[in-house]
């Protein structure tokens, strides 16, 4: 109403960079990151009081450059940059927060992305999320894959973005 901007006074208990966010009508979700190292940790923020605290539950594995949306039901946080010991350093999986009882798991029904990559960008409708561009070792990328909220299952919607980019946000409207 106002267009002031101001700090709630209740910080995340860790500084970190490169983390994602989303979240539900009643709070947001703070996933991921390096502060260093590179961590797992989810943080919430209630919107109704601004504490924060942490709901219990962590992402499947520790990353940063992550992109996260939303459906109505559900926050996704896709993508990422991983630590070692794994081979390669970008993650395809998925990992989804349920809105109701703040449980992590993988998405089911193979929803991945197609190609590993961090530094994606995301943004939602309501029925379909979008992940665009990210890189993967020393490629960028410009595709655009889509993640059906009533399956959980991963296309490409066949229009990609203009040109490859990573590291960069993406915001929708009605």
């Amino acid at each position: 109403s106002s267009e002031t901007i101001s700090a709630p006074g209740n910080n995340l208990p860790q500084a970190r960079a490169r983390l994602a966010a989303t979240s539900s009508n009643s709070y947001g979700y703070f996933g991921g990151g390096f502060a260093p190292p590179f961590v797992d940790t989810i943080d919430r923020i209630d919107f109704s009081n601004e504490t924060t605290s942490a709901p219990g539950n962590n992402l499947v594995f520790s990353r940063s450059f992550i992109g996260a949306l939303s459906s109505s039901d559900y926050g996704y946080f896709a993508g990422g940059y991983k630590t070692p010991p794994f081979s390669g350093n970008a993650y395809d999986s998925i990992d989804r927060i349920n809105f109701i009882n703040e449980t992590i798991s993988s998405t089911p029904n193979s929803g991945r992305l197609p190609v590993s990559r961090y530094g994606v960008a995301a943004t939602s409708s309501s029925a379909y999320g979008y992940f665009g561009g990210g890189r993967s070792s020393a490629f960028y990328h410009s595709l655009v894959d889509r993640i059906e909220f009533s399956t959980d299952t991963t296309s490409a919607p066949g229009n990609n973005l203009p040109q490859a980019r990573y590291a960069f946000d993406a915001v929708s409207s009605n």
